[in-house]
Protein backbone atom coordinates (compact mmCIF):
# COMPACT_ATOMS: atom_id res chain seq x y z
CA UNK A 1 0.00 0.00 0.00
CA UNK A 2 1.15 3.43 -1.20
CA UNK A 3 1.89 5.95 2.00
CA UNK A 4 2.38 9.14 1.05
CA UNK A 5 3.70 10.48 4.73
CA UNK A 6 1.79 13.56 4.85
CA UNK A 7 -0.21 14.87 7.66
CA UNK A 8 -3.53 15.25 5.55
CA UNK A 9 -3.45 12.28 3.07
CA UNK A 10 -6.62 14.26 1.75
CA UNK A 11 -4.79 17.12 0.34
CA UNK A 12 -1.28 16.59 -1.07
CA UNK A 13 0.78 19.67 -2.11
CA UNK A 14 2.44 19.01 -5.47
CA UNK A 15 5.65 20.95 -6.35
CA UNK A 16 5.15 21.38 -10.11
CA UNK A 17 8.09 21.58 -12.26
CA UNK A 18 10.58 21.79 -9.07
CA UNK A 19 12.28 18.27 -10.46
CA UNK A 20 13.66 19.73 -13.84
CA UNK A 21 17.04 20.65 -11.81
CA UNK A 22 18.93 19.78 -8.43
CA UNK A 23 18.48 22.32 -6.50
CA UNK A 24 14.98 23.35 -7.60
CA UNK A 25 14.22 19.54 -6.51
CA UNK A 26 15.88 20.00 -3.02
CA UNK A 27 13.62 23.79 -2.91
CA UNK A 28 10.77 21.56 -4.09
CA UNK A 29 11.40 18.53 -1.69
CA UNK A 30 11.51 21.15 1.24
CA UNK A 31 8.39 22.72 0.92
CA UNK A 32 5.54 20.26 -0.50
CA UNK A 33 5.17 16.89 -0.31
CA UNK A 34 5.86 15.44 -3.38
CA UNK A 35 8.00 16.63 -6.03
CA UNK A 36 7.18 16.50 -10.31
CA UNK A 37 9.37 15.12 -12.45
CA UNK A 38 8.65 15.21 -15.96
CA UNK A 39 10.98 12.58 -18.23
CA UNK A 40 11.64 12.22 -21.05
CA UNK A 41 13.78 9.90 -23.54
CA UNK A 42 16.25 10.91 -25.75
CA UNK A 43 18.38 9.31 -27.71
CA UNK A 44 18.15 6.21 -24.84
CA UNK A 45 18.89 8.49 -21.99
CA UNK A 46 16.05 9.10 -19.57
CA UNK A 47 15.91 13.10 -18.89
CA UNK A 48 14.56 15.53 -16.61
CA UNK A 49 12.75 18.99 -18.63
CA UNK A 50 9.78 20.45 -18.44
CA UNK A 51 11.01 22.13 -22.16
CA UNK A 52 10.56 20.47 -25.47
CA UNK A 53 12.87 20.02 -28.03
CA UNK A 54 13.28 20.72 -31.53
CA UNK A 55 14.43 17.41 -32.80
CA UNK A 56 16.59 18.70 -35.92
CA UNK A 57 18.22 21.29 -33.87
CA UNK A 58 18.29 19.32 -30.40
CA UNK A 59 17.82 22.78 -28.73
CA UNK A 60 14.72 23.25 -25.78
CA UNK A 61 12.08 25.41 -26.25
CA UNK A 62 9.30 26.99 -23.69
CA UNK A 63 6.45 29.39 -23.88
CA UNK A 64 7.67 29.89 -27.48
CA UNK A 65 11.09 30.95 -26.93
CA UNK A 66 14.27 29.03 -27.27
CA UNK A 67 16.40 27.91 -24.34
CA UNK A 68 20.24 28.76 -24.11
CA UNK A 69 22.27 25.81 -26.60
CA UNK A 70 23.35 24.82 -22.92
CA UNK A 71 20.55 24.31 -20.97
CA UNK A 72 21.78 21.83 -18.78
CA UNK A 73 19.27 18.31 -18.75
CA UNK A 74 20.00 16.63 -15.76
CA UNK A 75 19.53 12.40 -16.30
CA UNK A 76 16.11 11.19 -14.37
CA UNK A 77 18.78 8.84 -11.94
CA UNK A 78 20.46 12.49 -10.99
CA UNK A 79 17.04 14.27 -9.44
CA UNK A 80 15.88 10.79 -8.04
CA UNK A 81 19.30 10.69 -6.19
CA UNK A 82 18.92 14.04 -5.16
CA UNK A 83 15.60 13.95 -3.54
CA UNK A 84 15.23 12.69 0.00
CA UNK A 85 14.26 8.93 -0.21
CA UNK A 86 11.36 9.72 1.73
CA UNK A 87 9.62 12.42 -0.53
CA UNK A 88 7.18 11.06 -2.84
CA UNK A 89 7.70 11.87 -6.58
CA UNK A 90 5.00 12.61 -9.29
CA UNK A 91 6.50 11.29 -12.14
CA UNK A 92 4.96 12.57 -15.55
CA UNK A 93 5.90 10.21 -18.21
CA UNK A 94 6.63 12.73 -21.85
CA UNK A 95 6.38 10.13 -24.29
CA UNK A 96 4.56 7.12 -25.81
CA UNK A 97 6.60 3.95 -25.70
CA UNK A 98 6.42 1.29 -22.92
CA UNK A 99 10.48 1.06 -23.43
CA UNK A 100 10.80 4.02 -21.67
CA UNK A 101 8.40 3.19 -18.71
CA UNK A 102 10.55 -0.12 -18.09
CA UNK A 103 13.44 2.11 -18.24
CA UNK A 104 11.79 4.34 -15.17
CA UNK A 105 10.80 1.38 -12.94
CA UNK A 106 14.29 0.34 -13.09
CA UNK A 107 15.74 3.39 -12.67
CA UNK A 108 13.51 3.75 -9.43
CA UNK A 109 13.91 0.22 -7.68
CA UNK A 110 10.52 -1.23 -5.88
CA UNK A 111 11.00 1.06 -2.61
CA UNK A 112 10.50 4.83 -3.19
CA UNK A 113 6.33 5.90 -3.53
CA UNK A 114 5.69 7.42 -6.41
CA UNK A 115 2.21 8.37 -8.66
CA UNK A 116 2.77 8.24 -11.76
CA UNK A 117 0.50 10.08 -15.02
CA UNK A 118 1.05 9.76 -18.39
CA UNK A 119 -0.84 11.32 -21.57
CA UNK A 120 -0.54 7.88 -22.92
CA UNK A 121 -2.54 6.05 -20.87
CA UNK A 122 -1.77 2.88 -21.99
CA UNK A 123 1.74 3.15 -20.68
CA UNK A 124 0.25 2.78 -17.06
CA UNK A 125 -0.51 -0.62 -17.65
CA UNK A 126 3.27 -0.94 -17.64
CA UNK A 127 3.79 0.60 -14.45
CA UNK A 128 0.86 0.46 -11.99
CA UNK A 129 1.73 -3.19 -10.67
CA UNK A 130 5.12 -1.65 -9.61
CA UNK A 131 5.03 -1.61 -5.24
CA UNK A 132 4.32 1.60 -3.64
CA UNK A 133 2.73 3.41 -6.81
CA UNK A 134 -0.30 5.07 -8.09
CA UNK A 135 -1.18 5.80 -11.17
CA UNK A 136 -2.90 9.12 -12.68
CA UNK A 137 -4.57 8.99 -16.34
CA UNK A 138 -3.59 13.27 -17.32
CA UNK A 139 -6.15 15.41 -18.55
CA UNK A 140 -5.84 18.13 -20.17
CA UNK A 141 -8.70 18.55 -23.03
CA UNK A 142 -12.34 18.70 -22.71
CA UNK A 143 -12.59 15.81 -25.17
CA UNK A 144 -10.04 13.69 -23.18
CA UNK A 145 -11.90 14.66 -20.45
CA UNK A 146 -15.55 13.31 -21.77
CA UNK A 147 -13.06 9.62 -23.04
CA UNK A 148 -11.84 9.53 -19.56
CA UNK A 149 -15.57 9.31 -18.26
CA UNK A 150 -16.55 6.89 -20.60
CA UNK A 151 -13.66 4.36 -20.94
CA UNK A 152 -14.77 0.82 -19.94
CA UNK A 153 -13.87 -0.17 -16.35
CA UNK A 154 -11.89 -3.38 -14.93
CA UNK A 155 -13.56 -5.46 -12.09
CA UNK A 156 -10.30 -7.10 -11.80
CA UNK A 157 -7.82 -3.52 -10.74
CA UNK A 158 -8.82 -0.63 -9.20
CA UNK A 159 -9.67 2.29 -11.93
CA UNK A 160 -6.52 4.68 -12.60
CA UNK A 161 -6.86 8.22 -11.28
CA UNK A 162 -6.88 11.14 -12.85
CA UNK A 163 -4.97 14.49 -12.85
CA UNK A 164 -7.03 17.03 -14.59
CA UNK A 165 -6.18 20.88 -15.85
CA UNK A 166 -7.79 22.44 -13.27
CA UNK A 167 -9.93 24.65 -15.58
CA UNK A 168 -11.70 21.35 -16.35
CA UNK A 169 -12.76 21.32 -12.71
CA UNK A 170 -16.35 21.46 -11.51
CA UNK A 171 -18.97 20.02 -9.10
CA UNK A 172 -20.29 17.95 -11.99
CA UNK A 173 -16.88 16.96 -14.03
CA UNK A 174 -15.20 15.85 -10.60
CA UNK A 175 -17.94 14.28 -8.99
CA UNK A 176 -17.54 12.19 -12.24
CA UNK A 177 -13.62 11.86 -11.39
CA UNK A 178 -14.59 10.44 -7.90
CA UNK A 179 -16.89 8.15 -8.92
CA UNK A 180 -14.20 6.39 -10.97
CA UNK A 181 -11.00 6.49 -9.09
CA UNK A 182 -10.83 8.90 -4.95
CA UNK A 183 -7.45 9.77 -6.66
CA UNK A 184 -7.63 12.95 -8.41
CA UNK A 185 -5.05 15.63 -9.34
CA UNK A 186 -5.34 18.89 -10.70
CA UNK A 187 -2.45 21.81 -12.15
CA UNK A 188 -2.11 25.13 -12.93
CA UNK A 189 -3.35 26.26 -9.38
CA UNK A 190 -2.43 30.01 -8.95
CA UNK A 191 -4.20 31.45 -6.30
CA UNK A 192 -5.28 30.74 -2.51
CA UNK A 193 -8.96 31.05 -3.50
CA UNK A 194 -9.03 28.47 -6.86
CA UNK A 195 -6.72 25.89 -4.12
CA UNK A 196 -9.81 25.91 -1.40
CA UNK A 197 -12.42 25.55 -4.20
CA UNK A 198 -10.75 22.31 -5.60
CA UNK A 199 -10.21 21.07 -2.13
CA UNK A 200 -14.19 21.38 -1.98
CA UNK A 201 -14.71 19.89 -5.22
CA UNK A 202 -12.85 16.34 -3.86
CA UNK A 203 -9.43 17.50 -5.54
CA UNK A 204 -6.59 15.16 -3.60
CA UNK A 205 -3.53 16.62 -4.88
CA UNK A 206 -2.35 20.20 -5.80
CA UNK A 207 0.34 20.61 -8.58
CA UNK A 208 1.61 23.81 -8.07
CA UNK A 209 4.33 26.32 -9.28
CA UNK A 210 4.21 29.21 -6.21
CA UNK A 211 6.32 28.50 -3.45
CA UNK A 212 4.92 31.14 -1.46
CA UNK A 213 1.33 29.52 -2.03
CA UNK A 214 2.69 26.12 -1.18
CA UNK A 215 3.86 27.46 1.93
CA UNK A 216 0.79 29.03 2.41
CA UNK A 217 -1.76 26.20 1.76
CA UNK A 218 0.79 23.90 3.78
CA UNK A 219 1.04 26.01 6.81
CA UNK A 220 -2.70 26.68 6.80
CA UNK A 221 -3.45 22.66 6.34
CA UNK A 222 -1.03 21.80 9.65
CA UNK A 223 -2.03 23.92 11.93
Amino acid sequence: MLNLHVPDPNVIIVAHRYGNSIDSALEGARIADMVEIDVHLWHGRLEVRHAKRIWILQRQWEQWRLLPTRAPVPSFAEIVAAIPPQTPLLVDIKGWRPKMVHLITEALGDERPIVASARGWWLLSHIRDRPNTKVLRSVGTKWQLWLVSHLPRSRAKPAPGTVVHQRLLNSESAATLLRISPDLFTWNIESESRANELIALGATGLIIDDAQLMTLLRNGRDE
